[in-house]
C-alpha cells in the first residue's frame, strides 16, 4: 500500500501549534515562579522585630527607645464665663415711691454720686416723731434733776428719743441712693414713680434682684472657670492666663489667677477659679463666654514613645516592657498626658530602655537582642 505524503501547509500548521503549546507551558512556569518570589518578598518585608530573631544566638530581636527627661510647660484650656468685677443692687431700708432718678441706664457714675431719691413722706414722718420726742426728752431731763419725775420715767423717755433719732437718720440716708463705688448703671429694677418694696428675687448667674437699681464695675472683669481636681496641685494665684472671648476670638486678653475657691464641687470635682482681666474700653460684657488658657510653671517630666505603652486587658492597667541587663522586665506605669507622639508617664527612670517593637514575642526575664 502506498503512503501519502503530508501536504506542506498541514505540516507547517501542526508545527506551529506544537510551538505555541510549548511557549504556554514555559510562560506558566515563569508566572508561577514570579508569584512565589513575590510572596517570599512580601513575607520578608512584613516580618519585623515581632517575628525576627538573631540568627547567631536565637534571641528575639526587639526595638527599643530610651526614657527621656524633658522640660515641659503645661497649659490647660477650658471654658469660662465673664462677670463684673464688682456689682451691687442698691435700694432703701424701707418702702417708698421712687421720686427722682439722676442717671440713665448705661451711664457711668463716680463713687458717692447721688443716683436716685425716694419721696420724702417717710423722712418727714420720722422727723416729726423725732422732734416731738426730743422736746419730751429735754423736759424730762430738767425734771429728773429736781426729783419731779422718777429715774425710771426718765430712762423710758430717753430710750424712745434715741430710737426715733436713729430712725430719722436712717430715713435721711435711705431716701437718697448714692454709688458705693465707681461703675455703670446697668439696670433700673424700679421705674420712676413706682413704689419700692422690700422683696427678694433671684436671677440666675447674677446677684439678687431686690433693690432700686443695679450698679456694676466693668473696667475690670472677672472670668470664672472650673479647674479639675487633677490640676489643682499645681494651680496657684498669680499664674498667667489667656482669655479668648467667643465674641472676639481675634482679641485675646492677658490676665492673672486672682483667687481659687477653697472647696470643690461634689458633682464636677472641680474648684471655681477667678481670673481678673482689664476691660478699659468696656467692649467685653458680663455674661459672655470665653476660652481660658492657664499656663503652669515649667516642670521636668519623663516621656516615652506612644508605641511603648501596653494596656494589660486582664488587669486593666498600663505597662511598659523594658530591657535591663539584656533581659525583659515589665513595669506598671501611670499615663499622665500626651506631648505630640510621646506620652508623659510615671513609674520609670530616665535612661531606661523601653521596647517599642517586638513586644509580642517576649516575656518577663527573657533575654533579647536590641535594635535601637
Amino acid at each position: 500500500m502506498k503512503k501519502h505524503k503530508k501536504q506542506p501547509k498541514a505540516l507547517a500548521a501542526q508545527l506551529q501549534h506544537s510551538q505555541t503549546l510549548e511557549q504556554t507551558r514555559i510562560h506558566s512556569g515563569i508566572g508561577a515562579m514570579i508569584s512565589v518570589l513575590i510572596s517570599i518578598f512580601i513575607l520578608s518585608a512584613c516580618s519585623g522585630p515581632e517575628d525576627a530573631s538573631d540568627g547567631a544566638s536565637g534571641k528575639p530581636v526587639v526595638r527599643t527607645a530610651r526614657v527621656e527627661a524633658i522640660t515641659h510647660q503645661p497649659v490647660i484650656s477650658q471654658s469660662g464665663t465673664l462677670f463684673a468685677n464688682r456689682e451691687a443692687n442698691l435700694g432703701a431700708g424701707f418702702p417708698g415711691r421712687l421720686e427722682q432718678v439722676y442717671y440713665q441706664e448705661g451711664d457711668q457714675v463716680e463713687k458717692g454720686a447721688l443716683l436716685a431719691e425716694l419721696s420724702g413722706e417717710m423722712r418727714a414722718q420720722a422727723r416729726a416723731e423725732y422732734m416731738t420726742l426730743k422736746k419730751d426728752y429735754e423736759r424730762v431731763s430738767r425734771l429728773v434733776d429736781n426729783g419731779t419725775v422718777t429715774r425710771q420715767e426718765y430712762d423710758h423717755v430717753k430710750g424712745r428719743y434715741e430710737a426715733s433719732r436713729a430712725q430719722y437718720e436712717m430715713a435721711k440716708r435711705n431716701s437718697r441712693i448714692r454709688a458705693p463705688f465707681s461703675g455703670v448703671i446697668v439696670d433700673y429694677l424700679v421705674n420712676q414713680g413706682e413704689n419700692y418694696f422690700l422683696n427678694l428675687n433671684l436671677e440666675p448667674g447674677y446677684s439678687t434682684t431686690s433693690g432700686i437699681l443695679r450698679l456694676m464695675q466693668l473696667d475690670t472683669l472677672v472670668v470664672e472657670t472650673d479647674v479639675n481636681e487633677r490640676d489643682l496641685g499645681r494651680l496657684q494665684e498669680g499664674l498667667q492666663a489667656r482669655i479668648i472671648p467667643e465674641a472676639f476670638p481675634d482679641m485675646p486678653v492677658e490676665g492673672t489667677v486672682s483667687s481659687i475657691k477653697p472647696y470643690l464641687s461634689t458633682r464636677s470635682r472641680s474648684a471655681t477659679t477667678a481670673i481678673h482681666i482689664p476691660n478699659p474700653d468696656m467692649q467685653l460684657r458680663p455674661g459672655m463666654s470665653a476660652r481660658v488658657e492657664i499656663t503652669f510653671p515649667e516642670e521636668k517630666v519623663l516621656v516615652i514613645p506612644a508605641e511603648a505603652l501596653y494596656r494589660d486587658p486582664e488587669h486593666d492597667r498600663d505597662q511598659v516592657f523594658a530591657v535591663e541587663d539584656g533581659r525583659v522586665t515589665i513595669h506598671e506605669v501611670k499615663r499622665l498626658f500626651s506631648i505630640g507622639d510621646n506620652l508623659v508617664i510615671e513609674g520609670l527612670t530616665e535612661g531606661m530602655e523601653v521596647i517599642t517593637g517586638g513586644r509580642g514575642r517576649v516575656e518577663a526575664n527573657q533575654q533579647v537582642h536590641i535594635i535601637k
